[in-house]
């Protein structure tokens, strides 16, 4: 049998999987029964028989799946894939050179079509003497359609819709996996997937990271019926969303070891903050907030799609500034060192570019969707430069996914929810251009009160001149040694390889000191912004942003439980945030618009002042009336964070409707 690849093939599935497929086929519906690569090789090889790819044993596994598949019904049949099958190539590498190879490799998957139906064995019958000629179209070919009866020479031979079979087909397009593009760029390729693989039993999503294995092939390029040259086309015979949130497939035995002795480095953490962006001077505690947004909080071991008890893991952090004041230097260096990261302008990115939009699939017409940046860069980061450039819509596009990890669309005729499991990092400059001391934060930022309440931290990197400060910037610019040669490093690609392995392997848990600390803090600063006139407190939104930048710091370092420092570091970054904004604890509040109790008062006194000559002059008010209330409105307004002219608006508004 040694050299009979099929035979032990068959013997090693009917001693190892003959239970649980007759157990799947119980099931009455398409369904698949995994056959592991690891284990069928060592089997392979204990029997005296060269190994899987040498024996070529993907040639036979169709065989021996229509052994098990006697029952005509469809309902009846069980797909035999391999799993766990090790990469043999980089989808950037195919070429003609690969034409009819074997291969597995890792991809991302940018669009997919709907299920669609195909031939897999026409029947065509001639209506003279009923006779039968059964066409196997199954391996794709176009099929030869019979014009002449063998048994009586009638000339009309038809198809037979009762008597064929019918098979599900779906098309994907796969691209390279963000952590594996060269230089940025990445090529498509079109996957063709029949049966349980494109059946509703298997689910499959725009922006998964999948595994694919199939045979490579060069097929001639058809569009609506009518050939084009040729293309490439991956024949899938297996395709399956890659487990971890954030795989470290590509990290050695020797690499893991290295990153272990690394976290036990009591500088670690200098070293990582140290690494994220030494070309950029200064801002140290910006790098801080970066750094451990790279590292996120801790997702579930069990990483499963939007459950009950799913809580947000991401981070988000918005970085704001008068120009040329380092922002794109930093977001440049994080861009360049994080694992996984898509960065975009704001400039010239819509809604659908952001989410999901709805395209026209150029093979069988019909509509797909197709994965934005934000569920490309699924458990990975997202960059937005110019954030402020967004339109209002496309913001207010990323709420769901920055705090539900996800993408809802229902674009022509396509309902979908997709993954986003995805850390934003955005960019934006001050409405006016440059921040000044004369208007409250939030007159000079033009992004939605509800988008700015998702991010974990807001920096505000302001022009400020110091001569301490410029001297030594002067000097880095001026003699191009924009990084310090004393400082502690480790390099890019041990960086990336760091925070892949312990997004994906360490996930802290919160003592009960922590928690003490974090609860503590919460009720106190919320209880001294009530007692205060000006207070606006910090939400529960504000202490989970604390969690996770807790968790994050304990990852820093590969533990997995957090102590005191972390939350006692946690609270600072994020108090340092608030600062920079020129608010406080107490005065958080106020960049997610809430109001306090002066700014009520004075909303109050607004109404009661409208009501006033409302009630002397009646409705509609004269304009002279209208310009004096606007301008008493905003001298009671002038030093707080209210928009005169909103509070004058929404309160006459209130006053008209009453009456």
């Amino acid at each position: 049998m040694a050299n009979n690849p099929r035979g032990l093939l068959r013997h090693f599935i009917k001693e190892n999987y003959a239970d649980e497929i007759e157990e799947t086929k119980s099931l009455h519906q398409q369904s698949r029964v995994g056959i592991d690569y690891n284990k069928l090789n060592r089997y392979l090889l204990e029997k005296g028989g060269e190994d899987f790819f040498k024996s070529e044993m993907y040639k036979f596994i169709s065989a021996i799946e229509d052994e098990y598949n006697t029952n005509p019904s469809p309902k009846e049949h069980v797909s035999l894939k391999y799993i766990n099958v090790p990469e043999t190539v980089e989808l950037h590498n195919l070429d003609a050179t690969n034409n009819r190879e074997w291969i597995s490799c890792k991809a991302m998957v940018k669009n997919i079509t709907d299920i669609r139906v195909d031939l897999k064995l026409a029947v065509y019958e001639c209506p003279e003497c009923m006779a039968q000629v059964v066409v196997d179209v199954s391996d794709g070919s176009d099929i030869v359609i019979p014009t002449v009866c063998k048994n009586c020479g009638g000339r009309k031979m038809r198809i037979s819709k009762e008597m064929s079979e019918f098979r599900d087909f779906r098309i994907v397009k796969l691209e390279e996996p963000l952590e594996l593009r060269k230089g940025g760029n990445t090529r498509e390729f079109k996957g063709y997937m029949q049966d349980f693989l494109a059946s509703p039993y298997h689910n499959i999503k725009a922006g998964d990271v999948v595994d694919v294995t199939g045979e490579f092939r060069i097929e001639p390029r058809k569009v609506r019926g009518k050939s084009e040259g040729f293309e490439f086309l991956i024949d899938i015979h297996n395709i399956s969303p890659v487990d971890d949130a954030f795989e470290d497939y590509r990290l050695t035995e020797n690499d893991k070891e290295m990153i272990i002795e690394l976290s036990k480095r009591q500088d670690i953490y200098e070293l990582l903050v140290n690494t994220l962006a030494p070309e950029v001077y200064g801002y140290d505690t910006v790098k801080e907030g970066l750094l451990l947004q790279l590292f996120e909080g801790s997702r579930p071991v069990e990483d499963v799609f939007k459950t009950d008890t799913m809580d947000r893991w991401t981070s988000h952090i918005l970085l704001i500034g008068d120009p040329g004041i380092g922002k794109s230097q930093l977001i440049s260096a994080v861009n360049k060192r994080a694992p996984k990261v898509i960065s975009i302008a704001g400039t010239n990115t819509s809604q659908a570019g952001l989410t999901t939009s709805a395209v026209k699939d150029e093979l069988t017409g019909t509509w797909t969707m197709e994965a934005g940046g934000v569920i490309l860069a699924d458990t990975g980061l997202l960059i937005i430069d110019e954030f402020d450039k967004l339109s209002p819509s496309a913001q207010k596009s990323l709420n769901e996914p920055m705090e539900q990890l996800s993408v809802s669309s229902a674009k022509a005729g396509l309902v979908q929810t997709m993954s986003a499991r995805t850390s934003i990092l955005a960019a934006a400059n001050p409405k006016f251009s440059r921040f000044t001391d004369t208007k409250t934060i939030r007159e000079q930022l033009d992004i939605a009160e509800s988008t700015l309440s998702r991010f974990d931290l807001i920096f505000v990197l302001r022009d400020d001149v110091n001569e301490k400060k410029d001297k030594q910037l002067a000097k880095t610019l001026l003699t191009k040694s924009t990084i310090d040669k004393n400082l502690k490093t480790i390099s890019d690609d041990c960086f990336k390889k760091y925070i892949t392995y312990m997004k994906a392997n360490c996930f802290p848990v919160l003592t009960e000191e922590v928690i003490e600390l974090l609860s503590k803090f919460y009720v106190e600063v919320r209880q001294k912004a009530i007692e205060s006139y000006d207070g606006k407190p910090i939400t529960a939104r504000d202490l989970k942003a604390l969690e996770r930048l807790t968790i994050a710091r304990a990852k820093c370092e590969g533990r997995t439980s957090t102590k005191i420092e972390d939350a006692q570091e946690a609270i600072r970054i994020y108090s340092e945030s608030l600062y920079s904004l020129g608010l406080d604890l107490t005065t958080a509040g106020e960049i997610v618009g809430m109001t306090s109790t002066k700014e009520m008062d004075i909303i109050i006194d607004v109404e009661r002042m409208i009501r006033a000559k409302v009630d002397f002059e009646g409705l509609p008010l004269s304009s002279e009336s209208i310009n004096s209330l606007k301008y008493e409105c905003g001298l009671k307004c002038h030093g707080t964070s209210l928009d005169s002219e909103r509070v004058f608006k929404e309160a006459l508004m209130k006053i008209e409707n009453a009456l």
